[in-house]
């Protein structure tokens, strides 16, 4: 989990460590963030919290850990006295490079300064050879902060970056804060955690930069309200956070959601002169307005993401609420008995409070209890300590919030709010989380929601409890973390009032699964990269994709993140004429889209057959790369829910029982009968897409560039769950590459965004807007959309200018 650990002796200049064994791994530098067998949200969860991953500041230098050609890892110090150079020779001219590496393979390859917080690696202009770090590409002239574990390449110099302030080469993912190379909310919370787990007294001291339109706080979505400040703050925030670095450079310093935090060891007393100091120097920084408070932390160390959620929450109301004026005292603030607008009450009195007819229940079910007990018999109680505060966070004004079950928390609200609203913004919220990981499988946050009328809140959490336990599923807790063209129907599916009906929206499941299977895979393979000049009707198919750059149609670049078919993986033409793409041929399986396309490009609609062969098609040209996309959907289309049947067959034999539902004579008494099998059939349907839940449909608002011009604020939609308008929210994305205003299929935490324009669109309908995707592949001219989940048709016309090169393309070959 934390790779290896540091020493106390450092090695001598120029010394190097051997070759790995035989037996041994040999190939990633030591330092490094995983995102596969480790996550910063979750290592205080899954293993024991005693240790720290903060040092703080120590005499000792950064280093640069490099895996040499050699097998060799070879370590630079890095000394903050100014500018380092960095080439494959020691002298050059006039020039002296401090950092000589032979694999670096340009002589005058980069330069490295310290800002007095973090390095910077600047690409020279004289610079002939790629350098990257992270997954940035840097121009020239152009640089980049570097963080600890951030990876970097420069040539053929392969290293990662090791910020001395950390004890652990390797750190979880989401552990270090990329804007200013701190502790980030998932390596805040497991301070916390280590700090309870040894019984030891601490607070949090929080500044929050405030803004002039804040919002009030309980509103029913809290997506402006705790989530990433608006343009313009996010600087501010950083400059608290390095304030409070610089006066306790020894304490865990980091950012938790747009509010700088310090962990302080002591009691109230203690902590509430550390705060006073926190605001002095906020203020001696020059931030501007700001609320300041401290929040005393309680419990273990399974209540840490509790803790956590609540001060930000607090720190997040206390800024709203000197934003509009109201009078609160000034200075620093007592934020754990302050008045909150929610509040962590008893089940039992929940339970009074949800027969009163003045109040909505509304209960909140952690999905796949059966995986997560298996992780820890601890883990199922820390998510709902930390769910109920979640749910305290948007639940407003008066509403009363406790765990009633295993893994189920109610909040019962006043009925003049929003209960759906709130709920879908709960779960968006819990949703955007990270994993839950237990060193082999990543558990995504899936939750379900349920408005109660008129029954016991008691029995019916116990009910939810053992459905969201059961291995086997049970489809009211099957598609908590599903995107809405899945959610939607499911939902649908469960308020059918007739088995008829009910079966029949159990089969419009079927087809939307494999729709937006087909959706993503398309777009995926048609968003980056150009067709050779070859690529015509006798073009071959087979192969595979990789990842590339975001697609022309979301104009987002090419960059960091962007997932899309790899210009590399291509076939020759047949006619042998060179191509304009990369490898002057066509992609892997143009052949078979080509001639699908040519079949289908005159048809408004697609039967379920032919969207089912469009994404076997896709998913065919991504082969066995290592691409996020593609793998995603072999775990998706190659999972096997059975000794006997996978998804393919599985979608075969619920394919034929709708056909046979369809044209044959089917009465409400037989649809009765035969409803248990096709919600079994449902339920293994639904599990197969777990996959799915690791990643998020949004659609882009709006973006504003901030801190070092890296970390941006995005505004989107998010489209989780059932609820058709989606959930506003607001996030600090750290990529250079700039997002359009189009639907996106992402995964923020590793940057990975893939545009799903022009097959999925945002549009307004009537007095609102909806999710509707294309009926067919892209054509020139009208195109015909429908809503995602009501079905409702549009025809809207589309420019084969506008669309991604290889669409365009494809639309050209095939004759309009």
């Amino acid at each position: 989990m934390t790779g290896a650990g540091d020493s106390g002796g450092d090695p001598s200049a120029g010394e190097s460590l051997p070759p790995a064994g035989d037996g041994e791994a040999v190939g990633a530098p030591g330092a490094e963030l995983r995102t596969t067998a480790a996550n910063g949200a979750t290592l205080w969860l899954t293993q024991s919290p005693g240790f720290s991953l903060w040092r703080g500041e120590i005499p000792a230098p950064d280093r640069l850990r490099i895996e040499g050609r050699d097998g060799y890892l070879h370590e630079l110090r890095l000394e903050p006295v100014g500018v380092l150079r960095l080439g494959r020779a020691e002298r050059v001219g006039d020039e002296r490079n401090e950092l000589v590496v032979p694999d670096a393979a340009s002589r005058l390859a980069a330069t490295l300064r310290h800002d007095g917080v973090r390095w910077w690696l600047r690409r020279r202009e004289e610079c002939s050879v790629p350098v990257q770090v992270g997954a940035r590409h840097l121009a020239r002239g152009e640089e980049s902060p570097l963080v600890h574990g951030a990876f970097v390449c420069v040539g053929g110099m392969r290293a990662t970056f090791f910020d001395r302030r950390y004890a652990a080469l390797s750190v979880p993912a989401g552990t270090v804060d990329p804007a200013t190379g701190l502790l980030a909310r998932a390596g805040l919370e497991h301070e916390c955690a280590a700090l309870l787990s040894r019984g030891r007294a601490g607070s949090l001291v929080l500044v929050r930069p405030i803004e002039a339109a804040a919002p009030p706080p309980g509103a029913a979505s809290r997506a402006a309200e705790a989530a990433p400040p608006p343009p313009g703050a996010a600087s501010r925030a950083a400059a608290a956070l390095v304030a409070l670095h610089r006066l306790w450079p020894d304490l865990p310093v980091g950012d938790a959601d747009g509010a700088a935090a310090a962990l302080v060891r002591g009691g109230p007393e203690e902590a509430s002169a550390a705060a006073r100091r926190a605001a002095e120097a906020a203020e001696a920084a020059g931030i501007g307005p700001f609320a300041c408070g401290y929040f005393t932390l309680a419990g273990d160390a399974d209540a840490a993401g509790r803790e956590v959620e609540l001060a930000v929450h607090a720190i997040t109301s206390l800024a709203a609420e000197r934003a509009r004026g109201a009078p609160v005292p000034s200075g620093a603030a007592e934020l754990r008995d302050a008045a909150a607008s929610a509040r962590l009450a008893s089940p039992s009195e929940v339970l009074g409070a949800s027969q009163s007819g003045r109040r909505a229940t509304v209960l909140f079910g952690i999905e796949e209890q059966s995986a997560l007990g298996a992780v820890g018999p601890h883990v199922i109680g820390a998510l709902a300590q930390e769910l109920a505060a979640v749910v305290a966070s948007h639940a407003g004004s008066g509403a009363l919030i406790a765990p009633l079950a295993p893994g189920v928390v109610a909040a019962c609200v006043p009925r003049k709010a929003d209960p759906a609203a709130m709920a879908s913004a709960v779960q968006c919220d819990w949703h955007a989380r990270p994993p839950i990981l237990d060193g082999k499988v990543e558990h995504a946050r899936p939750l379900s929601w349920e408005l109660l009328h008129e029954a016991d809140a008691g029995a019916r959490a116990a009910e939810i409890s053992r459905e969201c336990s059961d291995p086997h599923g049970v489809l009211s807790a099957l598609s908590g973390g599903l995107p809405y063209p899945i959610a939607g129907r499911v939902r649908a599916a469960i308020g059918a009032s007739s088995a008829i009906e009910r079966v029949k929206m159990l089969f419009d499941v079927l087809e939307g699964t494999w729709r937006f299977i087909a959706t993503v895979l398309v777009s995926a393979y048609f968003s980056g990269g150009s067709a050779g000049a070859g690529a015509g009707r006798g073009a071959g198919s087979g192969g595979s994709a990789g990842a590339s750059g975001a697609g022309d149609a979301a104009g987002a670049g090419g960059g960091r993140g962007s997932v899309g078919p790899a210009s590399g993986g291509r076939e020759s033409s047949p006619s042998g004429s060179g191509g304009s793409g990369a490898g002057g041929g066509v992609p892997q399986g143009w052949g078979a889209l080509l001639d699908f396309y040519g079949r289908t490009r005159t048809r408004d609609g697609l039967a379920l057959g032919a969207w089912r062969e469009l994404a076997r098609t896709a998913a065919r040209a991504f082969g066995d790369r290592d691409d996020p996309i593609g793998s995603m959907a072999r775990e998706v289309l190659d999972v096997k829910l059975s000794h006997n049947q996978t998804f393919e067959t599985l979608s075969n034999l619920m394919q034929a029982e709708r056909n046979q539902f369809a044209h044959g004579h089917y009465t409400e008494a037989r649809a009765a009968a035969d409803l248990p099998d096709f919600e079994q059939m449902t339920r293994a349907l639904l599990r197969a897409q777990r996959p799915l839940c690791a990643w998020t449909l949004v659609t882009v608002e709006k973006t504003e560039p901030d801190l070092y011009g890296d970390l941006q604020t995005v505004e989107f939609i998010d489209h989780t769950g059932p609820f058709a308008s989606g959930t506003r929210r607001r996030i600090g994305l750290n990529s250079p590459v700039r997002l359009s205003n189009v639907v996106y299929l992402a995964r923020f935490r590793e940057g990975l965004m893939l545009p799903l324009d022009p097959m999925v669109k945002r549009l307004p309908h009537e007095d609102r807007f909806d999710l509707y995707w294309m009926d067919h592949l892209p054509r020139q001219g009208l195109c015909q959309l429908s809503a995602v989940v009501a079905g409702r048709a549009v025809k809207a016309p589309y420019d084969a200018r506008r669309m991604p090169p290889l669409l365009r393309t494809l639309i050209e070959a095939a004759g309009g």
